[in-house]
C-alpha cells in the first residue's frame, strides 16, 4: 500500500461520523443565531423594550434612571449588539476550529494557520448574520436596518477575536516557558520511575 493511500485512509470518515462532527461544530452557532432572528422581530423594537428596561433599572437604581432615559436605552441596546455578536464570533471560532481540524488538507494542519483562518471565519460569519439581521429589520414598521449596526456588530466580533488571539498566544507562551517544560520533564520522569520493568 502506498503512502498516499495510507494518508487517504487515515483521513477517511464515514458520512455518519462526518455529519456528527459537523453538527457538533455548527449546531451551537445555528442555535445562537436564532436568538438574533427572534430579537430582530417587531416585538423587540425600541418601542417595546423601553418600558420593561426602564422599570427594571428603576427598581435597582431608583429615579436616577429617568434622567435622559432615551440615551440610556440607546446605549443599552447598542451594548447588547456589541456583546451579543461578539459572543457569536466566539462560538463561530469554535465551529471553524473543529471543522478545520477535521479537514484532510495539510494547509489547516498547521496550528497557527488553522487559528488565523478560524478568527477570520468567525468575523465573516458575524458580518453575514448581522447583515441579514439588519436587512430583515428594514422591512418592519418599527425597526430600522442600519449599516452602522452591522459595523458595530462586526467591531464587537473583531475585538473579542483579538482578545481571544492574545489569550491563546499567552497560554501557548506559558506552556513553552522553562518552568512548564521542567515540570513536564519531572512529571514524565516520575511516571517512568513508577512503571514496572518489562520482562526480559
Amino acid at each position: 500500500m502506498t503512502s498516499t493511500q495510507l494518508v487517504f485512509l487515515s483521513n477517511y470518515q464515514s458520512p455518519t461520523s462526518r455529519m456528527t462532527a459537523t453538527m457538533q461544530a455548527w449546531l451551537p452557532v445555528m442555535l445562537f443565531s436564532t436568538i438574533f432572528a427572534i430579537e430582530s422581530t417587531a416585538a423587540f423594537g425600541a418601542d417595546h423594550t423601553s418600558a420593561p428596561l426602564h422599570n427594571f433599572l428603576q427598581l435597582i437604581i431608583g429615579s436616577a434612571v429617568d434622567h435622559d432615559w432615551s440615551y440610556i436605552h440607546h446605549i443599552i441596546r447598542k451594548t447588547g449588539h456589541f456583546t451579543g455578536y461578539g459572543i457569536l464570533s466566539l462560538i463561530s471560532f469554535r465551529g471553524f476550529w473543529l471543522s478545520f481540524g477535521e479537514s484532510a488538507s495539510r494547509f489547516f494542519q498547521r496550528r497557527f494557520v488553522r487559528q488565523l483562518a478560524s478568527h477570520a471565519g468567525a468575523v465573516a460569519v458575524t458580518f453575514l448574520v448581522a447583515s441579514a439581521d439588519e436587512i430583515h429589520q428594514s422591512f418592519l414598521p418599527n425597526r430600522t436596518g442600519l449599516f452602522s449596526d452591522v459595523l458595530l456588530d462586526t467591531t464587537g466580533a473583531t475585538v473579542l477575536q483579538v482578545l481571544l488571539f492574545l489569550i491563546l498566544g499567552a497560554i501557548a507562551l506559558w506552556h513553552k516557558s522553562p518552568a512548564m517544560e521542567e515540570n513536564a520533564q519531572h512529571s514524565s520522569g516520575s511516571e517512568s520511575q513508577h512503571q514496572l520493568p518489562r520482562a526480559a
